[in-house]
Order: structure tokens, then C-alpha cells, then sequence
């Protein structure tokens, strides 16, 4: 199973021992639960997502970050401490939000505890002042051997500075001194993105190898095959089956990806990326090709546009445009895996008359 996102939901605190297990095995913290992020669309962009950490014992600051931490450290005071959240820290967050597209959370006390008003991990906070005016700010969480990066907020005035980095370097200091053996930075991707100053932090990392499910020396990565280019291998390959029986097909990008890995038991379909078939006409009903990641096979089905409550009616004509899925997808049952052409193009058949009997009949011809 290689869904692109998978969520794990405590239900009570999360103990040291639990944390530990759970960095170990890939997870990351984002507000009161855990998740794994093997491909991430972020800033309107698909990534590959690497999960990263650094072993303590052999860690050294590399020399451009020495740099950061002795002049930050003449410049400005800092203080750790249990996670308060403030005032100050809010208003730094809401300046911060500015600078990413899409949904953020709109404060920190949603981004850290969702709606629940508590902390079920054990938070502490590194907090940078110039003088008496807070510039910067970090929370990280703390288990019986690790260390995990949770977000790191600066003044936009005080960018020079480096204060993101800086509060990171501090962690990973206090981190050695609690004599921890790992620290989480979180995740990078192979692509270029707002995540890799995270690489400046070491010389060495680990990378977490979805195949293997195993910690690996970084410079190994590219001997692994990206989540996201093996959804694209499979949707190529289905290409070719549709084609040899010349199916007329659209490809088209599915953003909602994610509901379908927030809620696994749902009918929510779990594709990156799915090959909707062209020649169906029964209104609201769609058949689609696509690599189910939760089943590892490439699979065919019906699927159809979720309806909220508040909707009165769907206009079917946005479902979506020439490149992307618009709405929300659920499955109509069933999902036939296929592994050939011919078996695509029986699939293919056997879902177009099954289907086609929840067309209304012809009506008859009025006699004169």
C-alpha cells in the first residue's frame, strides 16, 4: 500500500514511547494527529515527499550554520520552555500564513490542537528576542529518544537573520544535550521547494524508504522509485491498454486526492491521477482508469461527484476543466482490478451494460 497521504488519529495522549515508534515508522505530527506524506500537492505543485531525521551522535553543524548560531547567539536572547501560546505568537503566525497559497490554518491554536482545545503531545517552545520584542519562535515535541521539528515563525523584518534556521539548530543543541539519539526535521522533496532548507541543518540525514519501510542513508534515494513517478509509470501503461483498443480517454489531475487517505473506509476515490472515458452518457456518471494505491493495482470503475448537504443541485458542466477534477469523487461499486488490455477492455464492456440499464427506457412512438 503506497497511499500518498496516510492519517493516524490518537485517541488519548501520545506517550514518548509512542512518539518514538511512530517518527520510526515515517509519521510526522500536523495538529492533534500524525500522517506520512509520500507525495504532497502543495502551492499548487505535486511533490515527492522524503521523510528525513538526523542521528545524533554523529551529527556536526555544518560550517555555513556555526555561522548562524554564533552571531545569532551575540545578537539575540532565547528561551525554552513548556509550549504558551500568546498574543504575540498569533500575530507572528498570521503574518507568517501570508507567505504560502492555499488553506492554512487560520491561527496556531487550529494549526497545533484542530478543534479539540488540548495537546496530547508533549510541546515545548524555543522563543528568540531582540531585547523585549519576540522575532522568532519554534515548537517541537519531545519523546524518550527523539526529537520532532513541529513549525518554526519568524519576523518578516528580521529575514537576514535566518531566525527559521536558527531555531532549528537550537532544537537539535538541546536535543544532544538531553542526550536524544534522533531529530525529525520533518520531510523534504526531490523536487525544488519551500521544504529543502531543512538539508542545510546536517551533513548526513536518513531517509524513510516507503518500499522497504526502513531508514536508509540519504545519498541512497535515488536508487528508489518516487511514489508519485510510479503513479504516473501505471497511468502510463493504462494508456496503452485504452489505446489498443482505441478508447477515447481524457487524463486528468484529481486534487482530493487526500479524502481518500483522511477516510480510508469512505467510497472516496484515492488516485492521483485518473483516465476518464469518453464515450459513457449517463448524466453525473463517470468511468475512469486509474492506479488504485491502497490496492497497488490498476484498477477501472464508475465514479461519481459527491453532493454536499447545502447543494441544491450539481452543475455537472464543472466537474471538471481540460486538466483537473473540480469535485470531490466517490466510487460506484465495483472496482475491477485489471492487469492487461484485454482485460481492461472486458471491464470496459461489462461496466457499460451494467450501467446502462439505469438508463430510463425509450419511450414508445405515439400512434396516429
Amino acid at each position: 500500500m503506497l497511499l500518498p497521504l496516510e492519517y493516524h488519529f490518537p485517541d488519548n495522549a501520545i506517550s514518548a514511547k509512542r512518539l518514538d515508534k511512530m517518527l520510526a515508522s515515517g509519521y510526522f505530527r500536523t495538529g492533534n494527529y500524525l500522517m506520512r506524506t509520500r507525495v504532497l500537492f502543495f502551492n499548487n505543485e505535486i511533490l515527492n515527499t522524503l521523510h528525513i531525521r538526523i542521528q545524533l551522535m554523529q551529527h556536526e553543524f555544518p560550517k555555513n550554520t556555526q555561522k548562524v548560531l554564533r552571531k545569532n547567539k551575540e545578537r539575540f536572547r532565547y528561551q525554552i520552555q513548556p509550549i504558551h501560546i500568546s498574543i504575540e505568537k498569533e500575530l507572528l503566525y498570521k503574518e507568517h500564513r501570508k507567505r504560502f497559497k492555499g488553506n492554512a490554518s487560520p491561527n496556531l491554536s487550529t494549526y497545533l490542537f484542530d478543534n479539540l482545545n488540548k495537546n496530547i503531545f508533549n510541546t515545548y517552545e524555543i522563543n528568540i528576542y531582540d531585547g523585549q520584542r519576540l522575532v522568532g519562535f519554534s515548537f517541537f515535541d519531545v519523546g524518550a529518544n527523539s526529537m520532532a521539528s513541529i513549525i518554526g515563525i519568524f519576523d518578516q523584518d528580521y529575514a537576514s537573520y535566518s531566525i527559521g534556521i536558527y531555531t532549528m539548530l537550537l532544537e537539535i543543541e538541546y536535543s544532544k544535550s538531553m542526550g536524544l539519539k534522533y531529530y525529525y526535521p520533518g520531510y523534504v522533496a526531490y523536487e525544488p521547494s519551500q521544504f529543502n532548507y531543512k538539508l542545510r541543518l546536517a551533513n548526513a540525514f536518513d531517509f524513510y524508504d516507503w518500499h522497504s519501510k526502513r531508514w536508509s542513508s540519504f545519498e541512497k534515494k535515488d536508487q528508489k522509485v518516487r511514489v508519485n513517478d510510479l503513479f504516473r509509470q501505471k497511468m502510463e501503461i493504462a494508456k496503452k491498454w485504452l489505446e489498443a483498443f482505441k478508447i477515447p480517454y481524457i487524463e486528468l489531475f484529481y486534487p482530493y486526492f487526500y479524502m481518500g487517505s483522511m477516510y480510508v473506509k469512505s467510497d472516496c476515490v484515492k488516485g492521483v491521477y485518473n483516465l476518464l472515458i469518453q464515450d459513457f452518457d449517463i448524466p453525473g456518471l463517470y468511468y475512469t482508469v486509474e492506479f488504485h494505491p491502497e490496492k497497488m493495482e490498476i484498477i477501472i470503475s464508475g465514479v461519481t461527484i459527491h453532493k454536499y448537504k447545502f447543494e441544491e443541485q450539481i452543475n455537472l458542466n464543472e466537474s471538471y476543466d481540460e486538466k483537473t477534477w473540480k469535485r470531490v469523487l466517490l466510487y460506484i461499486h465495483p472496482q475491477i482490478v485489471i492487469k492487461n488490455e484485454l482485460e481492461l477492455y472486458a471491464a470496459y464492456m461489462y461496466l457499460q451494460n451494467l450501467f446502462k440499464q439505469h438508463l430510463p427506457a425509450t419511450p414508445l412512438p405515439e400512434e396516429e
